[in-house]
């Protein structure tokens, strides 16, 4: 599948608000997760993750996530028409402020709304 591995470690960081239980996750090391993320961060030019005893986003962080995912997701989609299946269907974020964010996607016919925290 056609992908950029540092966007799914930088997602998978952020939901899983560690780096090392995303490293878990993901089946690599802490060290390869903090080196993929100071990649993106180099290459962004600001810092997206705020580090401490858990992690949160910078409000570039947040804006890139927003992004990061969609362009997964359009990834998976290219790679599903490219074998011919059904693509799957982009989520669409929603901010509904105190910082809470829905992500709404239909998936198998069925809309899906996923309520999350935007703190991460």
């Amino acid at each position: 599948m056609i992908t950029d591995n540092r966007l799914k470690v930088f997602v998978t960081l952020c939901e899983c608000s560690s780096f090392t239980a995303a490293a878990r996750r993901l089946g690599c090391s802490q060290p390869s997760v903090s080196q993929n993320v100071a990649q993106l961060e180099a290459e962004a030019g600001c810092a997206l993750i705020e580090r401490g005893r858990s992690i949160s986003l910078t409000e570039a962080g947040k804006r890139f996530l927003v992004y990061a995912k969609r362009i997964l997701t359009l990834y998976s989609r290219l790679d599903a028409e490219m074998r011919g299946e059904e693509a799957p269907q982009e989520a669409v974020s929603l901010e509904l402020g105190d910082g809470k964010v829905a992500e709404v996607s239909v998936r198998e016919g069925k809309l899906e709304i996923d309520l999350k925290s935007a703190n991460y």
